[in-house]
């Protein structure tokens, strides 16, 4: 105890010591903090420059251990690209091919389609109309209405681009509408959010004669510029009739919480099939 209280003397000597030597340095930082306080908080200019001055520094700041990060996980990024490239070719590219009797066969896809490698640079999945920035734009060919995918399923669709940046509309939007199918049978409607999970999704417009199942998968219709037919999105985990039509939900693959390097789909007929479809009937 006696040591303890020794101890505690010695601090409190030196504390007051310090305070005897250097108290005017400490009182005259508190005053200067006190008034930078009351300068920002009560001038707008000042305020709007500090804040502009802080954002910058933060950005600088941010941009750095990104770089310094991702320096660190190349390696691996460079082992999920070969892996994703990989799932990729053999959704687009199979068996199939090597039958070109086959009229359904995936070959017309695969030379209808180009894949542009992207990297994510921002995205949302918690708002009602989210929204994801791909690192890449015009400059390497990318352009509005063009599809994006992961690895796993889909991402959205480009909205906006400039030189090196696309605004993607996400699969999770109020507004998005993907023409979708039930694998199994063909029957074919529209999959949009309802704004609950990201994880989920609901297909609607399937007519009440069609046999649905749970566990059906669900993909893309092909009935767009946007996606080709047979890129998977999710299974059937519950089904309900509405007035007209099914309500059906679906458990995507793609988890949106989770995206990292994309694909933009370019169509090379898209010009030529749209121009046909929006031209007047003679």
């Amino acid at each position: 105890m006696e040591l303890v209280h020794c101890i505690s003397l010695l601090f409190m000597k030196n504390v007051i010591y310090l305070l005897m030597k250097y108290g005017a340095h400490f009182l005259f930082l508190l005053l200067e903090v006190l008034c930078f306080y009351l300068v920002i908080n009560y001038n707008q200019t000042q305020k709007e420059i500090f804040l502009n001055s802080t954002n910058v520094v933060v950005t600088k700041l941010n941009s750095r251990v990104d770089r310094f990060q991702e320096y660190l996980r190349l390696e691996k990024v460079n082992d999920s690209l070969q892996v994703q490239n990989g799932i990729l070719i053999k959704k687009f590219i199979n068996s199939e091919l090597l039958n070109l009797s086959q009229k359904d066969s995936m070959f017309l896809d695969s030379t209808k389609y180009e894949l542009i490698s992207v990297k994510l640079c921002n995205s949302t999945f918690n708002l009602k109309n989210n929204y994801v920035t791909l690192c890449e734009g015009s400059m390497k060919g990318i352009g509005p209405n063009m599809g994006v995918i992961s690895e796993n399923g889909l991402v959205g669709q480009v909205v906006k681009v400039s030189e090196n940046y696309s605004k993607v509309m996400s699969i999770l939007h109020n507004k998005s509408r993907i023409s979708a199918a039930i694998k199994r049978n063909k029957a074919y409607g529209n999959l949009r959010w309802n704004g609950d999970s990201p994880l989920e999704m609901i297909l609607e417009a399937i007519p009440k004669h069609i046999d649905i199942r749970l566990g059906d998968t669900i993909i893309t219709s092909g009935f767009s510029t946007i996606f080709p037919k047979g890129i998977e999105i999710g299974v059937i985990t519950e089904y309900n009739k509405g007035n007209n039509d099914f309500i059906i939900r679906v458990k995507l693959f793609n988890d949106p919480t989770k995206w990292d390097v994309m694909y933009v789909i370019l169509n090379k007929e898209s010009i030529e099939q749209l121009e046909l479809e929006e031209s007047e009937d003679i």
